[in-house]
């Protein structure tokens, strides 16, 4: 079961004395600019107190503090001031494309299966069209998908994966948008990077066999999700002692494994994996916490699409239904400076994204 995080107004132990999670708390819109804000990322998103986080027992416990007076109460002012450098830093572009402004990951799903849209593409050329069309509406990168990865989806065969993706990736590699293909496979991984992927998109955190190792010899920017258990599993009991750090530990070694596998950090991306091993209370705990996943230090991607999460906190909507509260997780996910969500409906993301930073952005 999930730990409550306790808020209290003095840590038990100056901060970095213990481990320690720093969540960057936004300043709301219509306050940015002012004297002591600081960028999220270098993105539009601001912020100027940080929640202090360090684990005590079997819980956790926090407290929100102005990141000067952070610097001035800690033990080790270098690692304090490296943890808040980490959270301002700019991210140089990933796989080609701007960091410092949200991008749009459309979703293409060629698969019988997957929760949403399965069997709308299975077509090569339905698959083609739909993936031009999310371009033509704003999407910077095309996601392939030649796997249902829903709870309780069937493994295919890695043939079978193939024949899936390489079509429409042959028919999309010049349609302007980077390509991605989302897959968990070393062996898919390396055929798709040889004919004009750009992106391999890893819902388990590159830990399949000869994953890592593809990867690196892909050339190919990487995403590493989080994923408690497997796509067959997952859902059984998912278990956390604060999902919000636990998912960032998880991330934080799988991007040091892969950088020792020879990944270069400016190659990678992580995603917490909203809805992938989470119950609807880790999800929530994920979103309002999303910022602090910029400690570690690379761009942050966000799906929660169409996920069954929004019909819970609704009213029990089918997946086409779930529109609305997509919107509405992925501008949450935008005003945390996430710099790329990953959705079904990319000219209504692209419209509601486009009037989130303009209003970020206004005096």
């Amino acid at each position: 079961m999930t730990k409550e995080i306790i808020h209290k107004a003095v840590l038990p132990a100056p901060p970095f004395a213990v481990p320690t999670w720093l969540r960057p708390v936004p300043v709301a819109q219509g306050d940015q600019g002012n004297q002591g804000d600081l960028s999220l990322a270098g993105g539009l998103a601001c912020f100027a107190s940080v929640d202090v986080v360090q684990q005590a027992g079997a819980g956790f416990l926090a407290c929100r503090m102005p990141v000067d007076a952070v610097i001035d109460a800690a033990d080790n002012r270098n690692e304090a001031a490296r943890l808040i450098d980490r959270l301002t830093a700019s991210r140089p572009a990933f796989a080609g494309l701007d960091m410092t402004t949200p991008q749009i990951m459309g979703i293409l799903n060629v698969t019988p299966d997957s929760f949403s849209d399965g069997g709308r593409h299975n077509a090569p050329a339905q698959a083609v069209a739909a993936g031009k069309a999310m371009v033509d509406a704003g999407a910077g990168i095309i996601d392939i998908g030649g796997e249902s990865t829903r709870p309780g989806a069937v493994p295919i065969t890695h043939n079978q994966e193939l024949a899936r993706v390489l079509p429409p990736l042959a028919g999309l590699k010049n349609s302007g948008a980077v390509i991605s293909v989302d897959t968990r496979h070393a062996d898919v991984m390396r055929r798709v990077a040889g004919v004009g992927a750009g992106i391999i998109n890893d819902v388990s955190g590159l830990r399949e066999e000869g994953a890592l190792a593809a990867a690196a010899a892909s050339g190919c920017a990487v995403v590493i999700m989080h994923m408690q258990g497997t796509p067959q599993t997952m859902q059984d009991d998912p278990d956390y002692r604060f999902a919000p750090v636990d998912i960032y530990d998880f991330l934080a070694g799988r991007i040091e494994d892969a950088v020792q596998a020879g990944i270069p950090r400016e190659r990678i991306c992580i995603d917490p994996g909203f809805g992938f091993g989470k119950t609807l209370r880790h999800n929530l705990h994920l979103v309002r916490w999303l910022g602090m996943l910029h400690g570690l230090g690379v761009p942050v991607l966000f799906g929660a699409s169409r996920k069954s999460s929004i019909a819970k906190m609704s009213a029990g909507e089918p997946a086409d239904q779930r529109v609305p509260g997509s919107l509405a997780l992925a501008l949450a996910a935008v005003r945390q400076g996430a710099q790329i969500v990953r959705v079904h409906d990319v000219a209504e993301t692209a419209q509601a994204v486009a009037v989130e930073t303009a209003l970020l952005a206004a005096d």
